[in-house]
């Protein structure tokens, strides 16, 4: 059995079986391609893969951007192995044959036997020789396709930002060339926006790298969420949000590392905001003083429409805002 996995972009973890002797598999961008992938770097009919002489091949359909077969561009019919990585513009997909998990290559004749020890819920144990795909090898593929998952969002987000930017140079020197201040004032929004939308990237990977340490002291936490919903309100207010806060008075001072804390809430608000509908969202941070467990609870809700995979809530780089977002904020909030 072997199938292909997307492992980037927002349709990451679907799966497609590719069954022997059936029909080829096609991929491209319009409906009727048996994979259908909406990234605009595909072509309308990009590849397919097929079965032939009991192997599976893919091949390029004369695509504009070309098939990469780890990052290799294909010219002609090329066969598959077992965790080969397909690029298809800004979409890979990741080819498995348990049937190849089992066989990585066929012994010498005059090779000793070699025993295998495997676990379905994890990596194959080779117990003998370096010729066969060890533990620590998978590992190092799972620590690069997260580093080029990582590479991908971070040149999507920047790239988005970098055109806002220069929509707004644009909107200023045609406003100074006609002296219309008030449109350069406009441009000046523009760019004071998305200048601000670099620095928190930068600084959420500044975050997310370094080894955390907390300096805890004294803080009035309800004073320093309603500093935080100012903080924000710019966002809201564009996107047409209200925010709302329910504070429960009886907590005074707690004792929490303030800068950290801000940006665990600021995370949270701001993915709240982005999450809900324009015009109609609303975002509610609350907080509670459990006095039976001696706890505080701060509580983040909104009226959108949810969340569907709770497993990779938490995950770096794993983002469902497409082109708009790096996927850091909630992993920050959980490393804090």
């Amino acid at each position: 059995m072997a199938e292909l996995r997307i492992i980037t972009g927002p349709l990451r973890g679907t799966r497609f079986e590719l069954e022997k002797g059936g029909w080829a598999k096609s991929i491209g961008r319009i409906d009727g391609m048996d994979i259908v992938l909406a990234d605009k770097a595909i072509s309308r009919k990009h590849a397919e893969v097929f079965y032939r002489d009991s192997q599976w091949f893919i091949r390029d359909l004369g695509s504009s951007n070309g098939t990469f077969i780890n990052e290799q561009r294909i010219t002609e019919p090329i066969p598959l192995k077992n965790n080969d990585q397909i690029r298809c513009g800004a979409t890979v997909l990741l080819f498995e044959s348990h049937q190849d998990s089992w066989i990585l290559d066929k012994p010498a004749k005059d090779s000793p036997t070699i025993e295998l020890e495997y676990n379905p819920g994890d990596t194959m144990v080779a117990i003998a020789f370096d010729n066969l795909q060890t533990k620590q090898s998978a590992q190092q593929r799972q620590r690069l396709m997260q580093a080029g998952q990582a590479a991908l969002n971070l040149s999507h987000g920047i790239k988005n930002i970098l055109q806002a930017v220069s929509t707004g140079r644009d909107v200023i020197d045609s406003a100074f060339s006609r002296n219309e201040i008030d449109q350069a004032k406009k441009g000046w929004n523009i760019l004071k926006r998305n200048l601000e939308q670099i620095q928190k990237l930068v600084l959420d990977m500044l975050k997310f790298s370094k080894e955390i340490e907390l300096r805890l002291q004294p803080c009035l936490f309800n004073r320093l969420i309603e500093t935080v919903i100012q903080m924000v309100s710019a966002q809201a207010q564009m996107r047409s949000v209200t925010v709302a806060a329910q504070l429960d008075e009886q907590i005074g001072m707690v004792n929490v590392d303030p800068d950290r804390m801000q940006d665990v809430i600021m995370n949270l608000l701001l993915n709240a905001i982005e999450a809900v509908e324009p015009q109609k969202g609303q975002v509610t941070v609350s907080t509670e003083l459990d006095t039976e467990r001696h706890q505080m609870i701060l509580r983040v809700a909104d009226n959108g429409p949810g969340i569907n995979d709770l497993s990779s809530l938490f995950e770096p780089f794993h983002t469902t805002k497409g082109n708009t977002g790096v996927g850091l904020g909630l992993a920050i909030v959980r490393k804090v």
